[in-house]
């Protein structure tokens, strides 16, 4: 795996996605109170995160079944995920912005969830014949531990606000504009690193069309001696 510069490549900028993602429902309810966001509401666009989520693994997961299409969909849905994540770097500083909160978590969980299940099915296809729960599971410790490094940093760079008279966050009100465009920025670096560097061939799927291909030649051949011999 450590030659396999795809899987690399893989490793690491989706293992950027997950940790994106993780961020965000980590920290979405501090990030959204302090423009005045309650917790129920917090809590409404962690659902729909959520429910958007399944929605778009669903759909996403039959189209991949039908054409085998791993690598376009995983960069059109890690694409739109970063867009996603750009718009919610915006909204989410605005106060009064419920529906485009709303709206812009859905779009987030849409693209972001949907594509989790067939990258895990790339990182396959591109490492065979290592096995599955090795280059799959490696992708999923890679996420998290930048998810780890990821929150460390975002919280380190949130500011004390002196006052904000929105806030339903207690106490301790923290800016979160500097956090939400560096996420922002770091989601945008790695996309754009995976669109233009990933390149990979379906290893897995060369591998069982293979075998069909010996298999159909090994039928037809033994049906060629049974009619000679006949």
């Amino acid at each position: 795996l450590l030659k396999n510069k795809p899987y690399l490549i893989l490793l690491l900028c989706f293992g950027s996605g997950i940790a994106v993602f993780t961020c965000f429902s980590t920290l979405l309810e501090q990030i959204l109170c302090v423009k005045g966001y309650t917790n129920d509401f917090a809590g409404l666009c962690g659902a729909l995160f959520i429910v958007f989520g399944i929605i778009g693994a669903g759909v996403v997961g039959v189209y991949v079944d039908k054409t085998k299409k791993f690598t376009e969909v995983t960069k059109i849905g890690l694409g739109f995920s970063t867009l996603s994540c750009i718009a919610f770097s915006v909204v989410s500083l605005m106060p009064h912005q419920k529906v485009a909160v709303a709206a812009v978590c859905s779009l987030f969980g849409f693209f972001g969830f949907s594509i989790y299940a067939v990258a895990m099915e790339l990182s396959v296809e591109c490492s065979y014949p290592v096995g599955e729960a090795t280059s799959a599971g490696l992708i999923f410790v890679s996420g998290q531990v930048q998810s780890v490094v990821y929150i460390i940093l975002l919280q380190a760079l949130t500011k004390q606000l002196t006052e904000s008279p929105l806030a339903t966050c207690g106490d301790a009100v923290l800016s979160w504009k500097v956090p939400m465009m560096v996420m922002a920025g770091l989601s945008s670096v790695f996309t754009c690193c995976f669109l233009i560097f990933f390149h990979t061939r379906y290893r897995r799927l060369e591998a069982e069309e293979q075998a069909a291909y010996r298999t159909r030649g090994n039928n037809a051949t033994t049906t060629s001696y049974q009619a000679v011999e006949t």
